[in-house]
Parts: structure tokens; C-alpha cells; sequence
């Protein structure tokens, strides 16, 4: 009996190889941002690398189905296997790049965007420079497009902290001093080291803290300021959150502001009880309570409020009078 040669394509071993190459990159390229062996640029070439290769995996997929189609033979496991690992390389590519276009660039947000608390630390841009001029890119070209083909969700996309309402300075009915004392120990509740500090020299004093936090997921720094000032009903807190990098993780800077709230709220209802705390609305102006006046808590004798009237016309001078003072 005669047997026939089995056509064997190298495309299908050939894409599963490939794409298993792309994928290791990818998780090299996370492991190594997530535990800062490499910046922010070499991480996003690295993925760009990574999507490369794995497009060409997919391409040899489909050349290896074509193929088979045609001539027959094995090489479909392989060559699934190769489309699987392929899509997971991409993936993450994808993801990033996907952030960077609804980000819309907004990596600095504040309570109070006209008087923000100051930073000392400045973020080092000029050491990431294709990632900014990849960012600068997408502004251009995919903004546009994304605005053409949905305004409404281009818009929520483009502008996702500049819309946090909640994001607005807040009132506590306690001293600066100890409201200083509560944000220290939220700081270090959750893990970020406080880089620098303006500890309060008088409990009604002005205060800062600054601090340096890490997203859980890709290790991207970011720096959170906050500042504590008097106030008419107690102190005042403002909360500064900026991104060194255009990157996006999982949270955002407006969720690092809200993150900080809810610790010192936590963190006062363990150390003061109930305690109310005021949110101070856009675009209000700070109310001035009427000044308390306090009285004098010696006993006095009360004096008529009237001058006393006789009928023999009859008049006393209280300045000729030789009588002590009843108010001494």
C-alpha cells in the first residue's frame, strides 16, 4: 500500500514559539516596573516590543491555518496554542496603552486647584521622554478621533479626576495640631513614607505633610501633599495628589485624595469618636461666624437700667456719693 507524504507546515510551531518569546517579555517587562529595576520608558518599549513580536506570532497562526486548509496535515494544536499565547502577550500592551488614551493627561489634581499645597519633590519628566512624546501623540491623534465618535464619552474618559466633585477641602472641628497628628498616622497606615513635614510649633499653627506612595499593581510613584491651616470652625485640610508618570494603574490621583479622607476619618473616629467633619463646596467662600462674647462670671449686684425718680425733687450724685463700688 502505498503512503503518501503528510504536509507539515513550520508556521504553526513557528507562532507558538513566537508567542511564547512575546509573552515572556511582557511578564518580564511587568515584574521588572512592579519592583523598579526598569523606568517608566524602558517599560513601554518593552511592551511595544512585546506587541510586535506578538502580532507576528498571530500572523504565523494564520498563515499555518491557511495552509493546513489547503494541504492538510498537523500543526492545529500548535498553531492555536501559538493565537492563545499571542492574545495574552498583547493583552497587556493593549491595557496601557488604552489607559494612556482616556487618561486625558491630568497627573496633577488638588482640593483647591487655585492654591494648591505645594510639592517639594518635582516629577522627572525629562527622564522619560519617548513616553511623553507618546502621550503627547495620542493627545493629537486619538483624542480627536475618540471625541469625533462618542463627545459624551470622550469627555468622561478625557477628564476623570477633573469631574470628582467630592474632591474639595474639608473642615474639621479639632486644632490643626491634632488634625496634623491624625494625617501623620494615616500617611503611615497606608504604607507611604513621608518625605517631608512642617510639624505644628503651637496647636493652632500652620502644618504641611508630604509623602511618597507606590500603585499596588505596577509600582508607579506618586506624591501626596497635605496641607492643615486654622479655620473658623477648627482646621482646614487641603490634599494635593500628582502622578510622577502619565501611566495609569488601577487607582487614580483623584482615589489617592479620597483614600486619604477616608484613613483620617477612620483614624479620628478611633481617637476622638464622632467627630464632624464639613466638606467645603466649590466655589463658596469661606463663612465668618459671629464673634462670641464672654461674659464675666463674677457675681455682681444688678443695677437698675433706669435713673431712679423722686418725688421731693431731690437728686443723688453717684460720683459725690461716699458708698463703695457694688461692683468691686
Amino acid at each position: 500500500m502505498k503512503r503518501y507524504a503528510v504536509h507539515r507546515t513550520a508556521s504553526a510551531p513557528a507562532s507558538r514559539t513566537i508567542a511564547s518569546v512575546a509573552l515572556a517579555i511582557t511578564v518580564t517587562a511587568f515584574a521588572a516596573k512592579r519592583f523598579g529595576f526598569i523606568d517608566a520608558d524602558v517599560f513601554v518599549l518593552s511592551l511595544l516590543f512585546s506587541a510586535c513580536i506578538a502580532l507576528l506570532a498571530l500572523l504565523a497562526a494564520c498563515v499555518a491555518f491557511q495552509r493546513i486548509w489547503r494541504k492538510g496535515g498537523p500543526g492545529v494544536p500548535a498553531a492555536l496554542t501559538g493565537v492563545f499565547l499571542g492574545l495574552a502577550a498583547l493583552f497587556p500592551p493593549a491595557v496601557v496603552v488604552g489607559m494612556l488614551i482616556t487618561s486625558g493627561g491630568v497627573n496633577d489634581i488638588a482640593t483647591n486647584p487655585v492654591d494648591p499645597p505645594e510639592l517639594k519633590t518635582q516629577a522627572l519628566a525629562e527622564q522619560q521622554p519617548f513616553l511623553n512624546w507618546t502621550t503627547d501623540l495620542l493627545r493629537t491623534k486619538a483624542y480627536p478621533l475618540l471625541s469625533e465618535l462618542s463627545p459624551k464619552a470622550a469627555f468622561q474618559g478625557l477628564e476623570p479626576d477633573r469631574r470628582a466633585v467630592d474632591i474639595v477641602p474639608r473642615r474639621y472641628r479639632i486644632a490643626p495640631g491634632q488634625l496634623h497628628v491624625a494625617g501623620a498616622k494615616a500617611l503611615e497606615n497606608l504604607n507611604w513614607t513621608i518625605v517631608d513635614e512642617l510639624p505644628p510649633d503651637l496647636l493652632d499653627a500652620a502644618t504641611r505633610l508630604q509623602a511618597e506612595g507606590e500603585t499596588r499593581v505596577l509600582g508607579l510613584k506618586f506624591d501626596v501633599a497635605l496641607r492643615i491651616r486654622p479655620d473658623t470652625v477648627g482646621a482646614l485640610l487641603d490634599v494635593r495628589s500628582r502622578s510622577r508618570t502619565s501611566l495609569r494603574d488601577l487607582s487614580t490621583n483623584a482615589g489617592q485624595i479620597r483614600t486619604v479622607f477616608d484613613e483620617i476619618d477612620r483614624v479620628l473616629l478611633e481617637t476622638y469618636g464622632n467627630l464632624a467633619r464639613l466638606s467645603v463646596e466649590e466655589g463658596e467662600e469661606e463663612e465668618e461666624l459671629p464673634p462670641v462674647v464672654l461674659e464675666d462670671q463674677r457675681e455682681v449686684i444688678p443695677l437698675p437700667g433706669f435713673k431712679p425718680y423722686f418725688e421731693d425733687g431731690e437728686t443723688t450724685d453717684p460720683e459725690a456719693s461716699d458708698l463703695p463700688d457694688l461692683e468691686g
